[in-house]
């Protein structure tokens, strides 16, 4: 038998006591810190921590996008979701693009859109929601003042911060797309090419970004309504009306975040699992775990074949089911009720055979086991995959309040747009929206299209147990399941929970970490499932990167955990 080399890689657990965040740069994490030591409470550290990211992580998240939220405030044994994610401009009828006869270049599978103007270019940006949906959590729930959460993204804006090796590297890749959009081309590709990271013999070169850091500074001083009714909202609208994008004033006045009490949740061996409502990733990681949950998965290992088998067939329906079903609420008929159904849950569990892989296979009829009975309209599979477009924070303080938090551009650096004059750059969520009429997520203004965030919390017995979340496309989904069964099924460590292989079904493939068992992988194949074994290393994406903090119950200490592939940070005090 032939031998080779694997990866082993492995990060240290941080544990600590009164507070702790993660996130994915290491300046975020010390602004949300800071603000927990100073007795700002989880969300002001959430809401600090997603502000720099977005300075700091442009390509993957910033005010010109959006997200979702869930917050556990402990006292009042209160748990709720923001959704803050984009909505189709007024002007996204089904005349707002030219289709072609092919498949689009998107992940969704859509029909492919004329110069991909619903990918690419201020004609792809949907209303952008993190500045709305920041502020109104700070406002309701948080402790301190605009200014203050928005003080170390001013900061970092306006000096720079050295460029690491993985924005150099996202930057680069999507040269393409950042060289279409002049005001673009001045801050990531100063003198044509990206900015140098360190490399031993000289120093990172860092990234400056003054427009933004005015942006900001207007946005901390005069609230959130600078950006949806005066004078940036009056640049975003001017410049999107004379560069051929769908945005208008009413969009921006009109826009607003959503506060659902409660959530979206489930019961998964005791624990109640809280993610967002609406057409998110949260209702098919939701749904998955009702499927494991028909399973003694303690019975075998975390790697076990048993165990990788059944987790596929569990996210393979799952999955069917989404890209058939799901669709915004307020305008689209979903069966949510049935697609959490502990009885749904049960029927579907029960056609998984448990030595083969099920093939054909279709998504089920989880309108008969809701609360009406509604004709079933879909859209069949999409392609699914990851991305690395989005970043995910969490938070937990002293008193036990907790936020996982979500928040996007769509695809990496977006639209590939700035807003002249403002340093925004701009999401792309008109991909989210299927161009074509008659199915749950066709275009229509007004809409909330179907994304992939996935912020959950779990509580055990009405407490914190545990916050988590991943950015990386549609595979947000799966790594996220696969993280909280590691610690609720197997015992694993919060960090152990992170680092063992995964197995990711957002593809008709099922995309297996080659670190698994040469065993466990042939006999995937011969029970049937097609599989493709990949690599994953620091530069990949083939699984998204989770991150999470968990309580433990026995003494209330905080044990961070993340991916240990890329970069992503634990840390408390």
């Amino acid at each position: 038998m032939t031998s080779y080399s694997t990866w082993q890689v492995s990060k240290t657990e941080p544990i600590a006591e009164q507070g702790m965040v993660t996130a994915k740069h290491r300046l975020a994490v010390d602004a949300g810190l800071d603000v927990l030591r100073r007795g700002g409470n989880a969300v002001d550290a959430a809401v600090t921590m997603a502000f720099t990211m977005g300075v700091v992580d442009p390509g993957a998240n910033g005010i010109g996008g959006g997200g979702l939220m869930v917050v556990h405030l402990a006292r009042q044994r209160r748990t709720l979701t923001i959704d803050f994610a984009m909505d189709c401009p007024l002007a996204a009828d089904g005349s707002a693009y030219e289709l072609e006869d092919a498949a689009g270049s998107n992940r969704f599978g859509w029909r492919k859109v004329r110069d991909d103007a619903n990918t690419i270019g201020y004609r792809a940006a949907a209303v952008p929601g993190t500045v709305r949906g920041l502020a109104l959590a700070l406002e309701q729930f948080g402790t301190i003042s605009p200014a203050e959460a928005l003080a170390p993204a001013i900061r970092y804006a306006e000096e720079g911060f050295d460029v690491p090796w993985n924005l150099a590297l996202g930057i680069s890749s999507a040269m393409p797309i950042l060289a279409a959009c002049s005001a673009t081309v001045e801050i990531f590709l100063p003198g044509g090419i990206p900015p140098r990271p360190a490399d031993g013999n000289r120093a990172a070169q860092k990234l400056v970004q003054r427009d933004l850091a005015r942006t900001l500074r207007t946005i901390a001083e005069e609230g959130p309504d600078a950006y949806y009714r005066g004078s940036i909202a009056r640049t975003i609208t001017s410049e999107m009306s004379r560069l051929g994008g769908l945005i208008s004033e009413e969009d921006l006045v009109r826009y607003q975040p959503t506060i659902t009490e409660s959530g979206l949740s489930t019961e998964y061996r005791g624990d109640t699992v809280v993610g967002v409502p609406g057409a998110s990733g949260c209702v098919t990681a939701l749904q998955a775990l009702n499927l494991l949950e028909r399973f003694d998965l303690a019975r075998s290992g975390p790697e076990a074949l048993e165990t990788i088998h059944l987790h596929a067939e569990a996210y393979r329906r799952a999955f069917a089911d989404r890209y058939r079903y799901i669709g915004d609420p307020k305008q689209s008929q979903v069966p949510w009720t049935g697609l959490l159904s502990k009885a749904y849950a049960a029927q579907r569990a029960a056609s998984i055979d448990l030595v083969q892989a099920t093939d054909p296979l279709t998504y089920g009829d989880p309108w008969a086991f809701d609360t009406v009975r509604e004709p079933a309209v879909g859209g069949g599979l999409a392609h699914g995959g990851g991305d690395t477009s989005t970043t995910h924070v969490n938070a937990i303080d002293r008193d036990g309040n907790m936020v996982s938090l979500t928040q996007t551009l769509v695809n990496g650096f977006g639209s590939g747009a700035v807003v002249p004059g403002t340093g925004i750059l701009m999401n792309n969520a008109m991909l989210w929206v299927d161009p074509e009429p008659g199915r749950p997520n066709s275009i229509a203004p007004g809409k909330r299209g179907l994304n992939n965030m996935t912020p959950l919390l779990v509580l055990r017995d009405g407490r914190p147990l545990m916050a988590l979340g991943a950015p990386g496309g549609a595979r947000i989904i799966n790594a996220v399941t696969q993280v909280l069964s590691n610690v609720v099924d197997h015992g694993l460590s919060m960090q152990a929970a992170m680092e063992i292989p995964r197995i990711d079904c957002a593809t008709p493939r099922v995309i297996v970490d080659s670190r698994l068992a040469d065993a466990v992988k042939s006999g995937l194949v011969e029970m049937g499932h097609a599989t493709q074994v990949v690599d994953e290393t620091f530069a990949t994406v083939h699984f998204s990167t989770p991150l999470a903090i968990l309580v433990d119950p026995r003494d209330g200490r905080l044990h961070g955990g993340v991916d240990p592939f890329r970069t992503a940070i634990a840390a408390g005090f």
